[in-house]
């Protein structure tokens, strides 16, 4: 079995508590260090703690009711009676928070290793190994050379004593590159403003790959304005989560009035909340279920949609522009469904900018005129799109040769 071991044995440089319970996004930064953990494959969870702090202990009741299996120690000494010689354990240090690529290293078959860096001025926060090397706070090792750390005296630095110990075994060494420290393969934060700065970076890495010009210009700076202070809002995510829903059902019960603008106004809303959702919640590493919230704010949207065309067609155009909707409704699909990477991502549409051509239409004329425009211009970023896609391989072929 695999153990995690989560040190908080050290206050942040503001002297306000534990580093690990400095507030970051979506949580502290032991929400995140222990979800990395799950993802390591630890099914036990083991905090260090000399002093005992009353929102550890709520973190502990709170995977507990989870089914998950965490604890915490007050010394190294303690430490013993929760692993067997079988068990192997991943110790992480104050601060210190891996990135995908390691996390993925260490998700695989249990091995003892020893992450560190090659010595240079930058590093001097981390411990020192040797004349060439550094550690960066994470080791994996066999639980039973735990043994060896029953008779250290209590104010020795666990974290120390660990590395002392995998020295001396011999593990091997995982060595990170100056060019994966630079990309965040370790993020070691002790203070507020190592928080921030650590903040700043994760909203500037967002993925923005399918996003078009709507949202990565207009939309996407918004929301990561907005997102520092979502976070500090646990419940924020249920919120955004109910206004979508119920933002969708008021369009659906205003579009078979004919209230048309309040309709589509209230459908796009409840897109950007929904996009302001995915944002917020992008980052929590535990295992997602599907996003039903988007699949039904897609049915809502087309309902509220197909009931305005209806209520504003004849029963000349009536049949056509049913048509035209339903092509509309099968593209959309496609570019969902469809690969991240497209040569024309800026300028493919989405249910956001499909709801603001209609609902520009709609001020000016019938929604009929929004469902044409929506369709005409979805059907040229396609075979633009495709007319792309064909050519790239012939011009990289062209450039092979």
């Amino acid at each position: 079995m695999k153990l995690a071991l989560i040190s908080l044995a050290k206050d942040d440089l503001d002297g306000h508590g534990p580093i690990a319970l400095l507030p970051l996004f979506a949580g502290t930064l032991l929400d995140l260090q222990v979800n990395a953990a799950q993802r390591f494959g630890c099914e036990k969870f083991i905090f260090l703690c000399p002093v005992t702090h009353g929102a550890l202990l709520q973190k502990i009741d709170e995977m507990k009711q989870q089914g998950l299996d965490a604890e915490y120690v007050r010394s190294p000494s303690d430490l013993v009676q929760y692993a067997s010689d079988q068990d192997h354990l991943v110790y992480i240090a104050d601060g210190i928070l891996p990135n995908d690529a390691i996390v993925e290293q260490l998700s695989a078959a249990p091995q003892e290793l020893l992450f560190t860096v090659l010595h240079a001025d930058e590093y001097q926060e981390f411990e020192r190994i040797d004349l060439n090397q550094r550690w960066l706070g994470i080791v994996s090792l066999k639980a039973s050379r735990l043994v060896a750390m029953i008779d250290i005296p209590d104010d020795w630095e666990i974290g120390s004593a660990l590395l002392r110990t995998a020295v001396q075994a011999d593990c091997p060494r995982a060595i990170i590159s100056d060019r994966r420290m630079g990309a965040g393969a370790i993020a070691h934060i002790q203070s507020e403003i190592s928080a921030a700065q650590f903040t700043r970076r994760k909203l500037k890495e967002m993925p923005a790959h399918k996003d078009n010009f709507l949202n990565r210009f207009l939309l996407r700076p918004l929301i990561k304005r907005s997102l520092p202070r979502l976070w500090a809002k646990p419940s924020a995510p249920q919120y955004l989560q109910i206004f979508t829903i119920i933002s969708g059902l008021i369009a659906v019960v205003t579009a078979v009035f004919g209230s048309s603008i309040p309709a589509l106004v209230l459908l796009l809303l409840g897109s950007v909340a929904q996009l302001t959702r995915a944002s917020l919640t992008q980052f929590d590493n535990r295992v997602k279920g599907r996003d039903w919230t988007s699949k039904a704010l897609d049915l809502l949207a087309a309902s509220g949609v197909a009931i305005l065309l209806v209520r504003a067609s004849d029963a000349m155009t009536l049949a056509p522009n049913l048509v035209v909707f339903a092509l509309l409704l099968a593209h959309l699909l496609l570019l969902k469904t469809g690969p991240d990477k497209s040569p024309l991502a800026l300028l493919q549409p989405d249910l956001r900018l499909v709801l603001l051509i209609l609902l520009v239409a709609t001020i000016f004329g019938p929604i009929s005129y929004g469902i044409y425009a929506a369709a005409l211009y979805s059907g040229l970023s396609l075979v633009l799109d495709r007319y792309l896609t064909i050519k790239s391989p012939k011009r990289q072929d062209f450039q092979d040769v």
